[in-house]
Parts: structure tokens; C-alpha cells; sequence
């Protein structure tokens, strides 16, 4: 499989337009219907969501920022540092924007595989995982449901120290493109982190993605350094930063 070229093809449909046919050293913006609407699996809409890379900035705006677009246009440049792109839709719209960084799969790494694939008779183990995990999540009725739709896409892989998960993946909703394409999703108990367990999950994880004919997806935010260390280890290069503005 051509991971880059999956993976492009799949953020091109959140931006409403092809990121290949954008040339390098342009800047491209786009009135799509994509921002009009909230994508399967997320809770609100973005109002505009902007493509950073070194060669090419994409701007997908909708109804609801597109008297904007000219006056950000003006501001940008190739080369132009994404935190004073930052600095600009702050100005514009007087939010913050959500920073993201999206990777593109390479290879998967050979390390010790300690992970296994779960099964519907794990889900005790799970539930107890879970319980630690997100504490004060009390409505848990949706839970069984979930994990038994993670189990039959076999995405669900964990690490046990004795009976006890301390380590697991979880699988995104995938807007687009689910018959070729799926995030890895991935959470570690606390006393457990820096240990290679959410490595170990992560890369199982993805193997069994491959192995379904799909690509691996992985993105974190800004902020979050351990996810950003772990992308790496897992076999995922950086590929590009995203702004979103939700108004």
C-alpha cells in the first residue's frame, strides 16, 4: 500500500480539494461544503480548517468565515511560520485555533511484541481499564457496544501485567474513507506509562490495520509531546500541522 499517497487522499477529503494538486510554493484556498457540516465521529463542525506545510498552505473555509479569507490571505506566505498564522486567525476571529499534527506511516519498527489482540471475553479487563482510565465518566452504557465494534474490527490490542490491561488502543470514528483507512487511538494507566507498553500496543495495532489492506492513521495535538515521541516509535513520520477555527 502507498501510505502517502492513502493518507493524502484522506485528509484532501476533510479540505474539499485534492492536497497533490496544490504546487509546491502555493497557497490554495477553498470554499468547501465540508465546513459547513459536523463529520462523523466529532462533535461540532470546523469552521475552517487550514493545511500547513513547508511547500503549500490550504485554506477550507465555509459559510461562516469566508468573509475572512481575503484579509487572512493577505498575511500568509511560503515559509511563513505557522505560529504568526496563528497570531492571525487569533486576530480575526478572537479564539485560539486547535493545533494539530498529522503523520503519514512508514514501516512498522521491529521491537519485543508484548501486546495481544483483544477478544470479547477481555471485556472485564477492559471495563476495569476504562473505570481507571477516565474516572469521572459515570454513564458507561454505551461501553459494551463500543468495545465489541472495536473487537470486531480486531484494532482493540492491549499489554497485561498479570490479568490486569494497563495498556490499550482504541479505534476513531473515521469520517471518511473507513474501508481504507483508520486512527489508532491509545491510553496507558498512569503507573504504567514510560515503559514501552503504549509502543507495544500501538504497533500492534497498526499491524493488524495493514494487515485489513488499510493505512494506519495517527494525530495528536500541539501540545501533546508524549503522543508526538510515540508517533515515531510507532513507524509514523510527520507529514503536516492543521488549524482549525470553530466559531
Amino acid at each position: 500500500m502507498d501510505f502517502h499517497s492513502t493518507t493524502l487522499e484522506y485528509y484532501s477529503h476533510w479540505l474539499g480539494i485534492e492536497i497533490a494538486y496544490v504546487k509546491d510554493n502555493e497557497i490554495a484556498t477553498i470554499y468547501s461544503e465540508e465546513r459547513n457540516k459536523t463529520q462523523f465521529g466529532y462533535t461540532r463542525q470546523a469552521d475552517l480548517l487550514l493545511w500547513y506545510q513547508d511547500t503549500k498552505i490550504i485554506i477550507s473555509y465555509g459559510k461562516n468565515t469566508q468573509d475572512h479569507i481575503q484579509k487572512l490571505s493577505r498575511t500568509l506566505k511560503i515559509g511563513i511560520d505557522i505560529n504568526s498564522i496563528r497570531d492571525s486567525l487569533f486576530a480575526l476571529f478572537g479564539q485560539q485555533p486547535n493545533h494539530n499534527i498529522k503523520y503519514v506511516f512508514s514501516k512498522l519498527p521491529v521491537m519485543p511484541d508484548s501486546a495481544k489482540v483483544l477478544t470479547l471475553d477481555d471485556y472485564q479487563a477492559y471495563l476495569a481499564f476504562f473505570k481507571t482510565n477516565n474516572p469521572n465518566c459515570k454513564d458507561l452504557s454505551w461501553l459494551y457496544d463500543y468495545f465489541v465494534r472495536m473487537i470486531e474490527s480486531k484494532t482493540c490490542c492491549g499489554v497485561f501485567i498479570g490479568n490486569s490491561l494497563v495498556s490499550c488502543t482504541d479505534s476513531p470514528s473515521m469520517p471518511y474513507m473507513q474501508d481504507k483507512v483508520q486512527e489508532i487511538g491509545i491510553n496507558t494507566l498512569s503507573e504504567f506509562r514510560g515503559k514501552s507498553y503504549a509502543s507495544s500496543a500501538s504497533i500492534k495495532c497498526a499491524s493488524q490495520i495493514i494487515s485489513q489492506g488499510k493505512c494506519p492513521q495517527w494525530s495528536t495535538a500541539i501540545n501533546n509531546f508524549p503522543s508526538q515521541k510515540l508517533a515515531y516509535r510507532v513507524g509514523f513520520n510527520k507529514l503536516a500541522e492543521t488549524l482549525t477555527i470553530t466559531l
